[in-house]
């Protein structure tokens, strides 16, 4: 009401008391500087106002302070709703509502001048256009953005600018220029300087723009022309789609666009050709592709086959085309024409009919349980409400909010409850039912402990209306979160979930709702592999989804915010028995284009048409290297050998080594021999030849002289002209693990592929490495601790309750401050030359796995370059490489890098023809050792073994068997290099035994956690006999399974190879049986006490612990989630200490840099477990904090989303329940007054 009077009495002011009001709080700088801006405004006295104004905001502190005391006049935000304007602000807003009923033009001219005055200088207030006065534009930021809100009732007008129109600006402009009306337009639709667009909506609602626009089409269609800012040409096809009285006048305008260089405008203009009448656009498309620039025909062409399927008119302009790029590109658009139509030949598809959900009621139990869920919410409500009593006293609050909710709460009555009843069974209508109960009452408590969902007779039906009652959302995103949530949606059709939807009215767009979870991700496609035919036939019959995500019509408002993922879109296709064939021509060239994910995509869709490879062949004339490029990989995956001619005939005519090395492996993948093309001579010939043209750009670093002396398979030494040229191919290639380079490599021998490798390695790593000098970095402390000591002392003067840390603060700390990340900058980066990175395939495992983890613990950051060195060791067959990317898939702390290293070993199994398991099992490094054991060390003269005992100690031997400490020197008469070779071996088996070690104990604990079985017969080959994994299962106990999973015997396998019991009894285990350890999760109590005496009387000395842990107390736990400790009080280093000893890693940083808990990722499970705790910050300082919880889940930190604890192997419930209590042990107890004990 305040605000109102206020208002009112603004609107009372007269034309000279609103403009004093307005500028009066400039009078804080100047007194006399409102009167005079009035009297300029008004008069056009005191025309030297301007100049004075402009002087004043010279300096940048005066010009924002005005804009503050002006309330951020010109601002390109609208006015803030939460920000209450003040009386000049409040003037201003009615100055632009009288208009030219309280102003004449010129005044208003005046007005925006002196406007200009006050925002020219703020460097903030970007331009929009360059071809309109400033003050115009001020103008109309001020009137028509910043004294807005930010939302409006009205798509079609300003309710507050009704006396506003086109044509009075128009005016505005004629009065300061005649013939400058005509650049109105620009106004409107130029986005000069912007990145946005959201704040513009109300210059698209100017009174008469729509007559304007036709009235000026010409000036309209010329703006493009006259370089109006991509945003601004996006504008434009905004404005005709919105107004289909447009489209047809400016059809010839929309194809040109279509054409455009930018994604943004050619997008959005296809989109708009396609969803008009083909008999409208093919005469401008026509006209384009005779009359048109060579880029514009060529773009005609593609766009032709993508609205047509009738080649005619592309055999036409075929026939009279002479230009080769346009010639290429429309024989590629018939071949795309000729691929839909093999398509559109293949098997016509039909749709499946789908059985409806029948919407059965709920028995009568269901409305008990709807009474106990209440009874139990109120009675947790009304402890809530006493807390917050307690609470209030305590702290002297004043929260009621418990309270109020428990007392709303307690007006639910039986008759509710029976009403909420028959709305779950249909009977009741949501609308009727929300006139019956208060609506502010919270209704979670329908689904708890998720008793009715227990019920068989609980359908989606009942789902959908408790949840719609439960959170009042019918949103897109809130139907995804309720998918993912309830497994037994998934086995649902699609078409059954959307029909449901329909029935129960749960939104006007429920195609889209049940859509956007498949066309934004690919997430839940992997849900319907087995059973595709729950997903396809939805988008078969609401095919306009696919016409909107692929671009085929434009997005309809309902998602037109969502990014649609095109690759997502193209898997669905994939779904299809076989795809439409108005989306074959279009698929075609995205097999084709930039994006390599959605190339594949598509590439893997046409793949199921008939002779697909021919259309493929002719992309290997085109003008685009990146084309043939991608041609010439396709046919390698295509595998047809038909098709070796043209890859030949494509070899003999290509300029490019890039696409000749392309097309040299897709000839060795389709069988051809290439060996013509690795000789000697043509090698030193490509090199010479290649090293006349351009260096790399950014691969100067790269020292050709280090290159070490190398030699081919033969012995005869390499020309290091080759080695350099293979250098600058690999950074052109842009391949980690380029094909060709891999093959070039390989012609080297082997000690040199192992040189070569560890060189392009250490040169990777050093130039991506380089940081400052302590000099460099001392210097540049040295010129920047006095000021930054300065600023803090400021701030602990400013603010001393914020920070205390800086109340002594000295310059030596400030100055090592600086010192220190000075030393943590990075200087370059060699990621631009990953390519390079493909000759390192025949590095020796040890020497990469020790550089590789040296990089990955102290440049964790640098994911991208990890991943890419990692790649071409995948083509390695070195076992301690195979078990690095093994353990690097098990677990990482990047989820990038893990889902890599996953990649990776899948492709070395597939490779091999093994399972990922079979591939752990099959390469595990022996560190040199014999099948006995024992590490043979020849001097030649002399021989010298090593061994190592129980605790994997080494133990070196001579000749005669007596144990010496360590290798001795070689004699004279011995070979210097036998012996160096022998010392460097050793040196190397010992590093290699560590690194196994803590990989395959990681990997035993893991196999423990997820009860893995092996088969009785790989156990037998690949573990028990093994020289050092031997040795480790002797000290784990093993169970063997029949093939009911019952167990038949638990054992333990000794030195001598006998399999033991409890009782010392020697078993045989049956070949048709497999095998699993053991863990006191699924052992009778007794046969684990026997088991625990065993190990005692042995002094065998587990490698992990698997006979003490425990199942939680399943009563405990409530909806999944095991609380048992929460509120058990610890300190942050503590929790941190115990946990990443566990091998869990930090949760991800939230806003304020804090983070709630740890997880750990068993990737074989694709499942996390999560522990819980009240947060700590980053950078971490050690504060006290409280245990919170314990659940497993597919993804972390997503408690809502909690697995029951009944799906999960029980060991690894136990295992996660030991993590967690390990914490709580390490606490001092519960602290009934935690919460009162954390920083927040």
């Amino acid at each position: 009401m305040r605000e109102e009077r206020n208002m009112k009495k603004i609107n009372e002011l007269s034309s000279q008391q609103l403009i004093t009001t307005i500028f009066d709080p400039v009078k804080e700088l100047d007194k006399t500087m409102p009167t005079r801006i009035t009297q300029y405004i008004l008069q056009g006295d005191e025309l030297n106002v301007l100049v004075d104004l402009n002087q004043l905001c010279q300096s940048s502190n005066t010009a924002t302070k005005l804009y503050e005391l002006l309330r951020r006049p010109c601002d390109l935000r609208h006015t803030d709703i939460c920000d209450k304007p003040n009386s000049s602000e409040k003037a201003r807003m009615a100055f632009y509502q009288r208009w030219t009923d309280d102003y004449t033009f010129e005044q208003i001219i005046r007005f925006a001048r002196v406007l200009t005055a006050l925002c020219g200088n703020l460097r903030f207030i970007k331009l929009i256009t360059p071809e309109l006065p400033s003050w115009f534009l001020y103008l109309l930021y001020d009137g028509l953005i910043t004294t807005l809100p930010i939302c409006c009732d009205n798509e079609d007008r300003i309710d507050e600018r009704k006396n506003w129109s086109i044509k009075q600006l128009h005016e505005l402009l004629e009065i300061e220029e005649s013939g400058l009306g005509k650049k109105l337009l620009f106004a409107i639709f130029d986005r000069q300087n912007i990145t946005y667009r959201s704040c513009f909506q109300y210059f698209f609602m100017i009174n008469g723009l729509l007559p304007y626009v036709i009235e000026h089409i010409e000036l309209f269609k010329q703006l493009p022309n006259q370089d109006i800012a991509i945003l601004g040409q996006v504008e434009q096809l905004k404005y005709i789609r919105k107004h289909p009285e447009l489209q047809m006048p400016l059809i010839d305008f929309i194809a040109v666009q279509s054409l455009n260089s930018s994604k943004q405008v050619n997008q959005l203009a296809t989109e708009m050709l396609l969803s008009s009448p083909v008999e409208i656009v093919k005469p401008h498309l026509q006209r384009l592709l005779t009359a048109g620039t060579v880029k514009q025909r060529s773009h005609a062409a593609a766009l032709q086959a993508r609205i047509s399927s009738d080649p005619t008119i592309l055999q036409q302009a075929l026939t009279n085309e002479t230009n080769k790029t346009v010639i290429a590109a429309i024989e590629s658009a018939l071949s795309r024409l000729e691929s839909a139509n093999t398509a559109e030949q293949q098997a016509t598809l039909i749709i499946p009919d789908f059985e409806p959900i029948d919407d059965a009621d709920l028995p009568i139990i269901a409305r008990d349980i709807l009474q106990q869920n209440y009874e139990e919410h109120l009675i947790e409500s009304e402890k809530a409400a006493q807390k917050e009593v307690e609470d209030n006293k305590k702290y002297n609050l004043p929260y009621n909010w418990a309270r109020k909710y428990y007392k709303t709460l307690k007006t639910i009555t039986s008759q509710d409850l029976d009403d909420v009843y028959h709305y779950l069974n249909g009977k009741i209508e949501y609308s009727a039912l929300l006139k019956k109960i208060n609506k502010n009452i919270d209704i979670t408590f329908l689904l708890a402990k998720k008793r009715l969902q227990n019920l068989p007779e609980f359908t989606l039906f009942h789902l959908l209306r408790a949840t719609q009652l439960a959170d009042k959302d019918t949103g897109v995103y809130y139907f995804e979160r309720l998918y993912e949530k309830n497994e037994f949606i998934k086995k649902l059709d699609l078409r059954q979930i959307a029909d449901v939807l329909v029935k129960i009215n749960y939104s006007q767009y429920v195609p889209y709702v049940v859509a956007v979870p498949f066309l934004t991700k690919d997430t839940y496609h992997d849900v319907y592999e087995n059973e595709p035919h729950k997903l396809w036939p939805f988008f078969a019959e609401n095919e306009f989804l696919l016409d909107e995500a692929l671009g085929f019509a434009p997005k309809q408002e309902a998602w037109s915010y969502l990014n649609v993922d095109v690759e997502s879109t193209i898997k669905i296709l994939q779904t299809f028995p076989n795809i439409p064939t108005k989306y074959v021509a279009y698929l075609f060239e995205l097999a084709l284009g930039e994006s390599k994910q959605v190339r594949y995509a598509a590439q893997n869709a046409l793949s199921v048409i008939t002779n697909i490879h021919c259309q493929v062949e002719q992309a290997l004339t085109s003008a685009k290297q990146e084309v043939r490029i991608a041609a010439a990989n396709w046919l390698a995956e295509l595998g047809q050998k038909s098709s070796i001619k043209a890859l030949n005939n494509a070899l003999k005519k290509e300029k490019r080594e890039t696409v000749q090395a392309v097309l040299l492996v897709a000839l060795e993948k389709l069988g051809e021999d290439i060996s013509q093309h690795l000789t000697v001579k043509k090698l030193l010939t490509d090199a010479q030849k290649g090293l006349k043209g351009k260096k790399p750009a950014d691969f100067d670093w790269f020292d050709k002289n280090l290159i070490p002396p190398l030699t081919w398979k033969n012995g005869d030494a390499v020309d290091p002209q080759i080695i350099e040229w293979w250098a600058w191919l690999a950074v052109k290639l842009k391949d980690p693990a380029n094909p060709l380079l891999i093959i070039y490599s390989r012609l080297l021998s082997q000690q040199s592929q192992q040189q070569l490798g560890e060189f392009i390695l250490q040169s990777f790593i050093k130039q991506d490495t380089r940081m400052p000098t302590v000099e460099d970095a001392e210097a540049k402390a040295n010129s920047l601790a006095d000021k930054r000591l300065q600023r803090y002392i400021g701030y602990y003067q400013q603010y001393p309750q914020y920070y205390p840390s800086y109340a002594n603060i000295t310059f030596e700390q400030v100055f090592e401050e600086i010192k220190k990340e000075a030393l943590a900058v990075y200087l370059g980066s060699a990621i631009k030359a990953k390519g390079l990175l493909a000759l390192t395939s025949g590095i020796k495992g040890h020497i990469a796995v020790s550089l590789l983890r040296s990089f990955m613990k102290d440049h964790q950051q640098r994911r991208a370059q990890i991943e890419a060195m990692l790649e071409p060791l995948a083509q390695s067959d070195d076992p301690l490489i195979t078990q690095l990317l093994l353990s690097l898939a098990r677990r990482y702390r990047a989820a990038s890098v893990q889902e890599k290293a996953r990649l990776l070993v899948e492709s070395i199994a597939e490779r091999n023809g093994w399972t990922t398991d079979e591939l752990a099992d099959r390469t595990i490094s022996t560190a040199g050792l014999d099948d006995n054991g024992v590490l043979t060390l020849d001097y030649g003269e002399r021989t010298f073994t090593a061994t190592f005992d129980d605790k994997f100690k080494w133990h070196l031997k001579n000749a005669d068997g007596d144990e010496i400490k360590s290798l001795p020197e070689a004699r004279k008469s011995e070979d210097q290099a036998l012996v160096k070779e022998a010392k460097k071996q050793f040196s190397n088996s010992k590093k290699e035994l560590t690194q196994l070690l803590n990989m395959q104990i990681t990997r035993f604990y893991e196999a423990m956690c997820t009860q893995r079985q092996w088969r009785v017969e790989d156990w037998q080959k690949y573990l028990q006999p093994h020289p050092i994994v031997g040795r480790l299962i002797q000290r784990l106990i093993w169970l063997e399974l029949d093939e009911n999973g019952q167990i038949v015997n638990s054992f333990r396998p000794t030195e001598d190879g006998s399999l033991i019991t409890t009782e010392d009894e020697e078993i045989e285990l049956n070949e048709g049986n497999r095998i699993t350890l053991a863990h006191s999760a699924v052992l009778p109590s007794d046969i684990t006490v026997k088991w625990q005496d065993h190990l005692k009387d042995y002094k065998v000395s587990e490698l992990f612990d698997q006979l003490t842990h425990s199942l939680p107390d399943m009563s405990k736990v409530k909806d999944d989630i095991i609380d048992e400790r929460l509120g058990w009080v610890t300190d942050s280093f503590t929790i941190r200490g115990i946990l990443t000893k566990l091998d869990y890693k930090r949760d991800n940083v939230e806003d304020a840099g804090c983070f709630y808990g740890y997880y750990k990722y068993f990737a074989s499970l694709n499942l996390y477990i999560n522990i819980e705790f009240s947060g700590s910050m980053v950078p971490e300082e050690n504060i006290p904090v409280a245990l919170f919880d314990l659940y497993f889940s597919k993804k972390p930190g997503l408690k809502d989303r909690a697995i029951a604890l009944n799906k999960l192997p029980p060991v690894l419930l136990a295992e996660g329940y030991a993590n967690y209590m390990a914490v709580a042990n390490a606490c001092s107890g519960f602290d009934p007054d935690w919460e009162d004990k954390l920083i927040w």
